[in-house]
């Protein structure tokens, strides 16, 4: 990819299919090439093939920046996990039943999902000097809007994060210590990196788009690639307290609060029962915390997101 780019004709937008290397996947990709030289951004969308707002968000911007306007690079690629977005596939590649983003770092000889993971880390993340990863919601989860910083990089990439969120407009921040997903993975390697969530419920609802709109115009801004006045900094808070909980039983899920709720230690936070009736599980709140998301379907599976809340 990089010597496509330098290839690339200043003041250009390419459209092209990326080859992920022992697979016949082709990740769609939009170089936007600035008039003059800076920056490099990189976004993906649809790392979770069912979590729309921004693969539509990353597709707008893709036809709406002018690369005249430019001084550096934006790198979009739309919808990275398409055999989950044509499937529509919560959480997993269908290929291989693996979640794309708990499989990094990548593998060149790995399952079908590894190669895609080393294809981001070889091809792409070495481009950027700043990445965006956009989630929401997968398909039976509603999720409040938040963004995830990770902590695993050198205190200079670590500090750039956290200097680009306070232009976010965004209610709260989650420190991450995961190693394992795209942005984690990305800030390891040097380059600042951050996952944003708005959305979900396998809706398009208009402001999660605009949203993740915002949040690039802001970070081309940031980064300076858009000659653009940057304001509206203020200091995000941050939730720091989360527990995640995966679910232990295969089954019909019946949770006890609703998105936004606030939880206290020890309260229900929900049973499972099987096909008759028959509880075969209650989940009991570890903290206190308010409910970030959870699965709202009524089937779920033994090993499962099922629940996240906290403060």
């Amino acid at each position: 990819m990089k010597e496509k780019l330098t290839k690339q004709i200043a003041g250009t937008v390419e459209r092209l299919f990326y080859q992920v290397a022992g697979t016949d996947l082709e990740l769609p990709v939009v170089s936007i090439k600035g008039q003059q030289p800076g920056a490099t951004l990189l976004i993906t969308a649809g790392v979770h093939g069912g979590e729309y707002p921004g693969i539509e968000a990353a597709k707008r911007l893709s036809q709406e920046i002018n690369p005249s306007e430019l001084m550096g690079n934006l790198i979009i690629l739309p919808c990275v996990s398409q055999r989950a977005f044509y499937q529509r596939i919560a959480f997993v590649n269908p290929a291989d039943g693996k979640n794309l983003n708990r499989s990094f770092p990548g593998k060149a000889d790995g399952t079908e999902t590894e190669k895609i993971a080393y294809t981001l880390e070889t091809a792409f993340f070495s481009l950027a000097d700043f990445y965006l990863d956009f989630h929401s919601g997968d398909l039976p989860e509603p999720l409040e809007q938040f963004v995830f910083i990770p902590g695993v990089g050198s205190p200079e990439t670590v500090q750039q994060e956290y200097e680009a969120v306070q232009y976010l407009d965004l209610p709260f921040g989650i420190p991450s210590q995961s190693r394992v997903g795209a942005s984690g993975c990305a800030c390891q390697m040097g380059v600042p990196a951050l996952l944003i969530e708005r959305g979900g419920f396998g809706e398009r609802l208009p402001a999660a788009i605009d949203g993740f709109v915002d949040d690039v115009q802001q970070h081309l801004r940031f980064l300076q690639i858009l000659d653009e006045p940057l304001s509206g900094a203020k200091p995000l808070p941050l939730k720091e307290n989360i527990h995640y909980l995966d679910s232990p039983q295969t089954g019909l899920w019946y949770p006890a609060f609703e998105l936004g709720d606030q939880v206290e230690a020890g309260q229900s936070l929900g049973v499972i029962e099987d096909i008759f009736g028959n509880v075969l599980w209650e989940g009991f709140a570890k903290q206190k915390g308010e409910i970030l998301y959870q699965v709202a379907s009524l089937p779920i599976s033994a090993g499962e997101h099922l629940i996240a809340y906290g403060y």
